[in-house]
């Protein structure tokens, strides 16, 4: 079943509050792996990038040039569209999402239900500006894409100067 629906774009200082989420929830991961490593010092890029790896859902991206817009395509699977952000800045696009899934753990003879973050985060910088009062995204079939129309191209004006000679 496909069914399309326009998504809010959100300001700039949401976006930096998800960034902070973001960022909050993987220095936790990252503590959580220096914990499982007996606290041994030194290691703090490597369980950084893990803890990313970990709950940063790739994004498979698409950005195209159709006449006097940009689509951007991007597929977002496991997310609904309530957990999707999209933010547009004149040469900037940014995309991010958070969502929890459950997971079963089996220790022993009983399994547990955890709940873990699922996120996603991709900052694309745009060939051209794009009019921001005409951007529009959409969600369908766990795909995100957004339509931005260029901005006309500034218009050149002669300026002449003229030199006052004084006597």
């Amino acid at each position: 079943m496909t069914h399309q629906t326009d998504l809010n774009l959100v300001s700039l200082h949401e976006l930096y509050e998800h960034a902070q989420d973001v960022s909050k929830l993987i220095a936790r991961r990252a503590f959580q792996i220096f914990e499982s490593r007996g606290h041994v010092h030194g290691k703090d890029r490597e369980d950084w990038f893990l803890a990313e790896t970990e709950l940063l859902t790739p994004v498979k991206f698409h950005l195209s040039v159709s006449g006097d817009q940009l689509i951007a395509r991007a597929e977002v699977p496991g997310f609904r569209r309530e957990e999707i952000k999209v933010t547009v800045e004149p040469r900037r696009l940014s995309i991010s999402g958070k969502t929890a899934r459950n997971e079963n753990h089996k220790s022993g003879k009983h399994n547990r239900l955890v709940k873990r973050a699922q996120l996603m985060w991709r900052v694309i910088d745009l060939p051209t500006e794009v009019d921001l009062s005409k951007t529009r995204a959409t969600f369908s079939d766990d795909t995100l894409a957004v339509v931005m129309p260029k901005t006309d191209p500034a218009k050149s004006v002669r300026v002449e100067t003229k030199l006052a000679l004084s006597a």
